[in-house]
């Protein structure tokens, strides 16, 4: 038995030689993922965010994406399909993709 958290800092992984087991290896691997994840630039107003599973909210609705809103100091998602606000927990350790805005068509 080992650890179970896999919030472990890049810097201290680096320093750990070879594991000794396949659980230490595995764990390693999965703190290696976790930092990928929470490494990413943070969401900001005007992108969308997708998110690579659907998440059901207490209301009933189910949903993948959202756009970025800044509300006075506060960033806030809110639903594509019907515009209201939402808190999503952990979204750093959560998988997601931001997909980049439409360009705006020029006319000639």
């Amino acid at each position: 038995m080992g650890p179970y958290n896999y919030d472990c800092p890049a810097s201290i992984l680096d320093l750990l030689g070879p594991p000794g087991n396949e659980y230490a290896a595995q764990w390693r691997e999965h703190c290696r993922q976790r930092l990928a994840l929470t490494t990413r630039r943070k969401p900001a107003p005007g992108d969308m965010l997708v998110l690579a599973e659907p998440l059901t909210f207490t209301d009933g609705q189910c949903e993948r994406s959202f756009r970025v809103v800044q509300s006075g100091r506060k960033t806030i998602l809110r639903r594509v399909s019907d515009g209201v606000g939402v808190k999503i927990s952990k979204l750093m350790s959560r998988a997601w993709t931001i997909v980049p805005p439409p360009a705006a068509q020029s006319t000639p």
